[in-house]
């Protein structure tokens, strides 16, 4: 529960004082409560009973009493739709979104993608009724029907077909020719729960009388289809077991990668991966996703999705498409491969997950491809299994730092603060933008057909931030409103939006007269006309911290990794993929590079020259 406390800071009791006097210093006392939108001042005090003196005592309580809960659409459950990457590539993973997007349109209410990068971390919240939907491998879902009793949904079909298949891939200018030819060899698996990355192929060896574990001179997990081409590609693995579909997605979207393998045997048919949901879903709830997943190529918003996922359309399939599925699982118990072996049971390093979260300044499918390559990359470089985690608001990826939930995190100046001063979370390194600077800048920005030429010409207009925790897209831009004489009571109307980007199209589009952002964000949009009319003064770029509870020996992995990007090829190609004011590397970073934002906030109390603000810190 939070309490905000108002101080009416001149002398004496201001019921006494005239009523004007009264209405200024309420407005000036609720304007530090909307410099991070707090709430909302009404653009006229409203008449009370006793007065504006009687309203004036009614804000003071309402401000001291903790109030309930909201309640309404913005507490209302979201959808949560859980993601295993199998019919499309990690790669693809974007488009997933789309399809969440498209059912909380079709259902009207919220949905949010929960993407993991094992199989058994969906399994787990499927069986523990953390998500309500889910896109699962084939293997799993056998698994899960008998566990926790999982449901059939649908299943999606490509290229005609509802079935799909496991492929053995090697180099194309290797001598291998057949899986004996394997022996000694290095062989790529996907995930210990993957059908056609890991179980296909130990059915194919035990048939064989052969044991992973003598037949290989090294084998690993990749945890991702697309991954595991790679590596054979770039001869670190001889070998890998593929699931058809990933590898026919890469040739269609010409991957170099697929271009140089080819494949030297192919499974039979199985059931493909489904869609299902978790027991106890409501009947009506699951009919009705299921009725908007099978209407979905009939709508030309869905057919494009569908499309773009090469999926040609989803279908209700039959439980027994999966009874092969099952046989191989068996015929595998029997021979003691599935519970024996340290094959089947991932070592304690491979069950170590560490989560990097991102504040949400961009939509989901934009931040996935932004930061998918940077983790790509510092697993590669530290050997750890790295996952993004995407979440919603700012504040919970900062909650999540305290919890544990997060290890890693990519913040703005206002969100570390807010993490340091409740979890001490101590920032390990800092970006350089493109030109080398460990800076970056707000902006203001207006539409081309707008008059505005400055901030103070905004008198009376509307304006629209990024999200409440934005430092480029809230913070900054209200302080610069302020600096020019217009406090929020002043404009015709504000509203904050999720992602920057939004904040753009609200302002091109007419809707709103002007808007805060990153420059970074802003020179993208300067060839659709977007103009900037104000720039503010250097503020140091966020952050990457790290959670109290992460070990210090992978902390020291991670920082090194960041550290030495910029000198390295790879690195630096990563490092082109992010936004530009990450484009320079990182430099080593301390709490003292914030120091100028933190007494921006600490100092408000005393800035607006009426003295009448809480006196509230970081």
């Amino acid at each position: 529960m939070r309490y905000l406390f108002v101080t009416l800071c001149r002398p004496g009791s201001p019921l006494t004082r005239p009523s004007s006097r009264i209405q200024g210093e309420l407005n000036c006392g609720l304007q530090f409560a909307t410099l991070l939108g707090i709430m909302q001042i009404p653009k006229k005090l409203p008449s009370f009973a006793g007065g504006k003196a009687g309203f004036l005592i009614f804000m003071l309580l309402a401000f001291l009493i903790p109030w309930p809960p909201a309640t309404g659409a913005s507490q209302v459950k979201p959808l949560r739709v859980g993601v295993a990457s199998m019919v499309t590539p990690v790669s693809a993973v974007r488009y997933y979104q789309q399809i969440v997007d498209y059912l909380a349109a079709k259902l009207e209410t919220p949905a949010e993608m929960v993407h993991r990068t094992t199989y058994d971390e969906i399994d787990r919240m499927l069986a523990q009724q953390q998500v309500d939907l889910a896109f699962i491998c084939t293997a799993p879902y056998v698994e899960d029907k008998d566990a926790f009793g999982v449901e059939l949904l649908v299943a999606p079909v490509v290229d005609g077909k509802t079935t799909y298949q496991s492929y053995i891939i090697v180099h194309q200018d290797g001598s291998i020719a057949a899986i004996e030819d394997l022996a000694g060899k290095t062989f790529a698996f996907v995930d210990p729960k993957s059908n056609t990355g890991r179980q296909y192929p130990l059915y194919l060896l035990a048939r064989n009388g052969w044991e992973p574990d003598r037949f290989f001179e090294r084998y690993f997990f990749s945890y991702s289809h697309n991954k595991s081409v790679e590596m054979v590609a770039k001869k670190k693995a001889d070998a890998a077991a593929v699931d058809s579909a990933v590898y026919a997605y890469m040739l269609a979207e010409d991957s170099p990668y697929a271009k140089q393998v080819k494949i030297i045997h192919r499974s039979p048919e199985f059931g493909i991966p489904p869609v299902v949901v978790p027991p106890g879903l409501p009947v009506f709830l699951k009919n009705k996703i299921r009725e908007i997943l099978l209407a979905m190529h009939l709508d030309p918003e869905g057919k494009k999705i569908l499309s773009a996922m090469r999926i040609d359309q989803f279908v209700v399939v039959p439980d027994s498409n999966y009874d092969l599925v099952r046989e191989m699982r068996d015929f595998l118990a029997q021979q003691g491969v599935v519970r024996e072996g340290s094959i089947a049971t991932p070592t304690a390093e491979q069950e170590s997950i560490f989560h990097f979260g991102v504040i949400p300044r961009d939509n989901p499918r934009i931040a996935y491809e932004k930061y998918q390559p940077l983790l790509d990359y510092l697993a590669t470089e530290t050997g750890l299994r790295l996952e993004l985690l995407l979440n919603n608001t700012y504040e919970q990826t900062v909650s999540g730092l305290g919890s544990g939930e997060t290890d890693f995190a990519l913040l703005g100046p206002l969100t570390y603060l807010d993490a340091f001063n409740r979890f001490g979370t101590p920032p390990i390194v800092k970006s350089k933008t493109a030109e080398g600077e460990p800076f970056y800048y707000s902006v203001i920005v207006t539409a081309p057909d707008k008059p505005f030429q400055k901030v103070a010409e905004l008198h009376g207009k509307k304006m629209a931030f990024a999200s409440v925790w934005s430092t480029s897209g809230n913070l900054i831009p209200r302080s610069m409103l302020a600096w020019s004489g217009i406090h929020l009571d002043k404009l015709e109307r504000y509203t904050n939006y999720s992602y920057h980007e939004t904040v753009v199209k609200k302002v091109l589009s007419g809707e709103y007269d002007a808007g805060g952002i990153r420059q970074s964000v802003a020179q993208r949009y300067l060839p659709f006309g977007l103009r900037i009319i104000a720039a503010s003064d250097p503020i140091p770029t966020g952050p990457i911290v790290v959670s109290p509870h992460t070990p210090y020996a992978v902390v020291k992995k991670v920082q090194d990794a960041l550290l030495a990007m910029e000198s390295d090829e790879k690195g630096n190609e990563v490092l082109r993929q992010l936004d530009p004011d990450m484009q320079g590397g990182f430099i080593p970073a301390s709490d003292a590079d914030y120091r100028g934002i933190r007494k921006m906030i600490n100092d408000v109390p005393v800035s607006c020259g009426m003295g009448c603000h809480p006196k509230t810190s970081f």
